[in-house]
């Protein structure tokens, strides 16, 4: 089955980006480990899928154009609209070309691969795909397909995002998966975890890794 990931991601401009974590970290902080996050997230990504960064924000900015040549993926601009209206354009430029497309985010530099992989394995049986977050959104949504309507009404950015997209793509008739929960990192206390996860295990996400423990950020 030929498939396409998209890897969803803005630059990493202080006081833009990661703004929820700016109180614990910084706003020089937040955005240095947003850039960790997207090392890591195409570190293992970009190898084995067909993948490509679609960016909100500045495309020149030096981390977004260093981290695309390093690990060989297009880099495109996000089309205007809100999240679903961005999401369902990328969503259908990848299935005009593959048989399949998935976006994931990348503030989720855990992520293991063999949930994308579970991902592109339930779209051969199903429509719509979705990675639960314990916030109530997710971490990643892919199709097989077309699906305008999948997005309308969707409260993003709390609690209702999962659950409004599910009533959405059955609205519209199709049939839905849900994969197994991971985590992303939005809220300071999102960290605990991340820092928890990667004590013990610092492989699963190195550059967020070091960042966090070898040149630790700190809010000033």
């Amino acid at each position: 089955m030929a498939h396409a990931l998209t890897l969803f991601a803005r630059a990493p401009v202080p006081g833009h980006t990661k703004t929820r974590l700016i109180p614990a970290l910084g706003a020089e902080g937040a955005a240095r480990l947003y850039s960790a996050f997207l090392a890591d997230t195409l570190q293992r990504f970009a190898p084995d899928f067909s993948a490509r960064l679609s960016c909100a924000g500045e495309l020149t900015h030096p981390v977004l154009v260093r981290l695309a040549q390093t690990y060989e993926v297009a880099l495109r601009a996000q089309c205007e609209g809100d999240l679903g209206a961005r999401m369902s354009h990328d969503l259908s430029l990848m299935n005009s070309t593959h048989d399949a497309g998935v976006i994931i985010g990348t503030d989720i530099p855990t992520l293991p691969s063999v949930l994308v992989e579970a991902a592109f394995r339930a779209l051969e049986r199903v429509d719509v795909v979705l990675g639960p977050t314990s916030d109530g959104g997710y971490y990643l949504v892919g199709t097989r397909g077309a699906w305008p309507e999948l997005f309308r009404g969707v409260r993003f950015s709390g609690p209702h995002a999962l659950a409004d997209t599910v009533v959405a793509a059955t609205r519209a008739g199709a049939e839905v998966a849900l994969l197994s929960p991971w985590y992303d990192i939005d809220e300071p206390g999102d960290l605990r975890l991340l820092r928890a996860h990667l004590s013990l295990d610092p492989r699963a996400a190195p550059h967020t890794a070091t960042c966090l423990f070898d040149h630790p950020v700190t809010a000033r």
